[in-house]
């Protein structure tokens, strides 16, 4: 099985278009960075408890025509955030390292989409191509094969998280300055402003988010194993993932999410922030995320093992 995994993520990394993929991704992290860099912040002034106070101001008037339950919950965190600062006597200022912090759900995407395009073609291809006649010559059982490839998607996924960690760090570091890591990220959550370190916050908002990537991979790997199109499966594979990251966040607050697997895939919520529906916990998040994982095997592994290869 070992073996397997280890020749699976040689065919991965061997090809082209996963240097290039990486390649992309490289760029779209270092663009981040640079577009903040180039941007003109705002920065509060020797008044900023007047401006703070100002804001709340128009917080409240603008609360009182929410509708929205998503929009209902970041009017409240600001509001929170705003009279901590007061009350406290700190003055707001513009961390690099909060930027860093909040692009983390953008990288997931990015990095998800690329493991979704993995996940999609390394069955699929093996049927189109003919050379998944060669693999069950070998000794290896259509299970190994099965879950070697299952296996070696999510490592690659991994790889692109842990590549991101580290180009976050090093591109908010050159571009926007390592002033600020050690400090303080604030949250809201369970209407009380808490506080954690800015490292802590970077590494739990990728780590968090990880559900998100499995479950769209899963379905990518679904598909490419049910289907012998690689193009099918990624195209729909990549509509439900964007489509349900989407639904996920605009609806969020809705009692029926609950039952939205979309609405459990960012378990940082229930660490940085409030979860999504009121009463839903941690321990039911990963229940749920697991029962969607093992019904999408159970549809996809009997496929495979009894697909026909001629």
């Amino acid at each position: 099985m070992i073996n397997l995994i280890k020749n699976e993520n040689m065919k991965i990394f061997k090809r082209k278009r996963t240097w290039i993929m990486v390649g992309v991704m490289v760029v779209f992290i270092f663009i981040q960075f640079l577009n903040v860099k180039l941007s003109s912040q705002v920065n509060y002034g020797d008044d900023w408890k007047t401006s703070l106070i100002e804001e709340n101001a128009l917080l409240q008037v603008e609360k009182e025509s929410l509708k929205l339950p998503i929009e209902k919950m970041e009017n409240e965190k600001k509001l929170l955030l705003n009279n901590y600062y007061i009350d406290s006597n700190i003055k707001p200022t513009n961390n690099a390292w909060f930027f860093t912090i909040g692009q983390s759900t953008n990288f997931l995407i990015a990095i998800s989409i690329l493991t979704l395009i993995i996940a999609g073609e390394i069955v699929a291809s093996e049927f189109q191509s003919g050379t998944i006649k060669f693999l069950l010559t070998r000794t290896a059982t259509r299970t190994q094969i099965y879950f070697s490839k299952y296996i070696s998607t999510l490592l690659f996924g991994f790889f692109l998280i842990m590549i991101t960690f580290l180009l976050s760090i090093l591109f908010s570091g050159i571009l926007l300055g390592f002033d600020g890591i050690n400090g303080e990220y604030l949250f809201v959550k369970d209407h009380v402003v808490q506080k954690t370190s800015i490292l802590q916050a970077l590494i739990g908002s990728l780590l968090f988010k990880i559900p998100y990537l499995i479950i769209v991979a899963t379905l990518a790997f679904m598909i490419s194993a049910a289907f012998k199109s690689s193009t099918f499966s990624i195209v729909f594979s990549l509509l439900v993932a964007i489509s349900g990251f989407v639904m996920s966040i605009s609806l969020k607050g809705f009692s029926w999410t609950k039952y939205f697997i979309f609405s459990h895939t960012d378990l940082s919520s229930f660490v940085y922030d409030n979860p999504p529906v009121e009463g839903m916990t941690f321990v039911f998040s990963i229940l749920f995320i697991l029962i969607h994982i093992f019904i999408m095997h159970g549809i996809a592994y009997p496929i495979f093992v009894k697909k026909d290869v001629a």
